[in-house]
């Protein structure tokens, strides 16, 4: 993959990221949803993922390559569970918090639709506040990897080598200077017939194609 493919890619992916969201947030059944993270506040980039507050309704599933539920990530009288989607070809993981309806909703959050309070504290402030679920049951080791690679690789991309570097590791990793190599070793490691899979490669593909192009000579 040529820098200028990747580049392509990743435009339709931001894109299409916009419209999956325009269009599952007028879908949500719940007294309100937030986008919170990056794209709420401004700072997001072409590698973000989305970040969706469902105030008193379920995430939409439909269409998502793998899931993860993680209570503990979420407030307590409500909940958290990770997905991902394929959209144009690339993987979008959504981090959904499910909301007690009468609960205040983090100070950064952008209402998309329905209505709600901001009160004063961030996300994971809030969270705490609320008090977060009970750990529950891990998720396959494979389905894990495979939802931690392409975190693992916006951060190569982004720059965050240490960051990355310890989500490589703890992925089992071998240790060297070129992550996103070592990334897609683990990926390669992987049950390739995941629905998942094929996306989650062709992200790290891009990722070292960018890379590539940046390290270019001028």
């Amino acid at each position: 993959m040529t820098p200028d493919e990747a580049g392509h890619l990743l435009a339709a992916y931001a894109r299409g990221r916009t419209e999956w969201l325009s269009r599952t947030a007028s879908a949500l059944q719940a007294g309100g949803v937030w986008l919170v993270g990056s794209l709420a506040t401004g700072v997001g980039d072409e590698w973000s993922d989305l970040d969706l507050i469902v105030v008193g309704g379920q995430p939409v599933l439909d269409g998502s390559l793998l899931t993860i539920e993680m209570p503990a990530n979420g407030p307590a009288d409500g909940g958290y569970l990770g997905a991902m989607y394929d959209v144009a070809g690339l993987p979008l993981w959504v981090d959904w918090y499910l909301w007690p309806p009468h609960a205040a909703i983090p100070r950064e959050a952008r209402l998309l639709t329905g209505s709600g309070t901001p009160g004063t504290l961030d996300l994971n402030g809030t969270i705490d506040h609320l008090g977060r679920g009970q750990p529950g049951t891990p998720p396959p080791p494979d389905v894990f990897a495979l939802a931690m690679l392409p975190l693992a690789g916006k951060h190569v991309a982004r720059g965050n080598h240490e960051t990355a570097a310890a989500i490589a590791a703890m992925l089992g990793a071998q240790a060297g200077t070129d992550i996103a190599a070592a990334l897609i070793d683990v990926l390669s490691d992987l049950d390739s017939n995941h629905p998942a899979a094929a996306l989650v490669r062709r992200h790290l593909d891009v990722v070292r194609s960018k890379i590539r192009g940046c390290n270019a000579p001028a």
